[in-house]
């Protein structure tokens, strides 16, 4: 049905929702609109709240979700160097993966529009979107 298109999204009947009738259940839309921030620095979702599902920002995908939870400890962990699927096996209580990137091509100043479908009762309300702060070497 094109949810998540813009100029689909507001033909199909949506529920709004508040913070009192809230409850968790399986297999829900949420959407909300947007402006984008100001900057070039690169963007993230922070999708550490949710549960499992996907995600499009003005009808482009960000990709599926899902915050497994890895375990062990990962301070003796290190990623220099070439991939190896054994490279680290011990995770560290955190999600394998939490922020999402959003390319700031994909976005208007104004009135971006954000559609999650979750499977799993996450909680919306938390999703934000983050500026990656990069730091180049001095030389």
């Amino acid at each position: 049905m094109n949810f998540a298109y813009p100029n689909v999204v507001s033909s199909v009947g949506w529920f709004l929702d508040s913070l009192p009738i809230r409850r968790r259940s399986q297999l829900k839309w949420h959407k909300t609109y947007f402006n984008a921030p100001e900057g070039t620095e690169p963007l993230a979702l922070d999708l550490g709240s949710m549960g499992k599902g996907q995600v499009w920002i003005n009808g482009q995908s960000i990709g599926r979700y899902w915050m497994a939870f890895a375990k062990g400890d990962c301070n003796s962990c290190i990623y220099l160097g070439p991939f190896r699927p054994m490279k680290c096996q011990l995770g560290c209580g955190q999600p394998t993966q939490r922020w999402y990137h959003v390319p700031r091509s994909w976005l208007k100043p104004t009135r971006n529009l954000i559609v999650v479908f979750e499977e799993l009762g996450g909680d919306p309300w938390k999703i934000s979107l983050v500026k990656r702060v990069v730091h180049t070497p001095k030389g």
